[in-house]
């Protein structure tokens, strides 16, 4: 998602000098985080309302700009409710105070649901804190606001940051020195290669809204497959809701790579259990491979060929799970190599994610519905007689 923190810019405590306060408060609030899983650039500038909503007269080669208070409350009610839904956290207190106000934005390209939740609680104490939006760059205002409007300033990848600049001169050391301060594990310098300038052909609007639509109907997408993939199996295998939300929980709250190496148990242990339940284990052979209890992945390959709807949904599924067993091994050995977290969170990500598209795999094999298997930990009467 992205998301944009707004500031009073003319709040008393900044005397009219409020971008590196704002962006220190914000930085430390992330830095507090035990947990903190980000991986953004950042853009920051002030909200060009008033700007957007001039009318603009020529006059030769001058241009003048002339305020227009009936495009400004349009441009400024597209603003807070654009067409399409947003998250919001913008309370109606601060719309009002944010009418004819300078504001300052500090925005992340992509952030996550749960971050930017934690962010926001923690900004709503602090005074000058106006609220936050979803950036839907479908809608123009929001593309002129933001994308259009503010300045490219940082990366940051969890507790590391990089300062961007286009040339050698716009390096500010004094920020960097400033930054170092802070406890961030890194700040360096990174080269924008003039990207983000009138040089860049792809940050023009119709690129932005093509970017929105994408990441809008792609998140439908995958909600659609855990949906499926839940209300599908768990009709066999009914724990399976359990196992996805802890494994899912686990990852979320994980600061060490012994908490992280719980979470790619948990995905072995998740296909394991479905394989148990679609193809239980037996002491015969199949095509000369054990089908034994411990033989998960014979099994789940005999699955595939007893479940056969062609040559190429046998060959993805069998490359699926070659791709997720190795992967969960990959895990194990940079857990004893001692590799650093960060490495090590993105792949087990990789794991969970995988985890859920061979479950996907799975589901498509099967042309009917999965018989349902409850599994009853209760006694109750029938016809006088307890039945365990």
């Amino acid at each position: 998602m992205k998301i944009a923190f707004h500031f009073d810019a003319d709040h008393k405590m900044y005397n009219g000098f409020y971008g590196i306060p704002i962006n220190l408060t914000v930085f430390n609030i992330l830095l507090k985080h035990r947990s903190i899983n980000i991986s953004s650039k950042l853009f920051v500038g002030d909200l060009l309302l008033n700007l957007i909503s001039s009318d603009i007269e020529k006059n030769g080669n001058t241009e003048t700009r002339r305020f227009n208070e009936e495009k400004y409350l349009q441009t400024f009610a597209a603003w807070q409710h654009p067409d399409n839904f947003i998250w919001r956290k913008y309370p109606s207190d601060n719309i009002e105070k944010s009418i004819n106000k300078n504001i300052y934005v500090f925005c992340f390209e992509s952030i996550d649901l749960k971050t930017a939740e934690y962010l926001n609680s923690e900004l709503e104490v602090y005074e000058p804190y106006l609220g936050a939006l979803e950036v839907d760059e479908s809608s123009k205002v929001h593309w002129a606001l933001y994308a259009g409007s503010l300045i490219p300033y940082a990366r940051i990848h969890n507790k590391s940051l990089r300062l961007f600049y286009q040339d050698e001169d716009d390096k500010d050391t004094a920020m960097l020195e400033e930054y170092k301060e802070l406890s961030f594990s890194n700040v360096e310098f990174e080269c924008l290669n003039w990207r983000y300038t009138i040089f860049d052909t792809y940050t023009g609007y119709e690129e932005a809204r093509r970017i929105a639509e994408w990441k809008r109907n792609s998140g439908a997408l995958l909600a659609f497959v855990a949906d499926d993939i839940v209300s599908m199996l768990s009709d066999i295998a009914p724990d399976l809701g359990n196992k996805l939300w802890s494994a899912l929980k686990t990852y979320e709250e994980a600061e060490t790579n012994e908490q992280l190496a719980q979470v790619t148990a948990s995905c072995r242990r998740i296909i394991e259990y479905v394989t148990d339940k679609i193809f239980p284990p037996s002491n015969e052979k199949m095509n000369g491979h054990s089908l034994k209890a411990d033989k998960y992945k014979n099994r789940l390959y005999a699955y595939a060929d007893t479940s056969r709807k062609s040559d190429t949904n046998i060959d993805l599924i069998v490359a699926a799970t070659d791709t997720l067993f190795e992967q969960i091994e990959k895990l194990y050995n940079l857990a004893n190599k001692g590799v650093h977290s960060d490495v090590f969170r993105t792949e087990t990500r990789r794991c969970l994610l995988r985890t859920i598209l061979l479950l996907d795999d799975i589901v498509s094999l099967k042309e009917k519905p999965f018989d349902i298997k409850p599994n009853l930990n209760f006694d109750f009467i029938f016809g006088g007689v307890i039945v365990k």
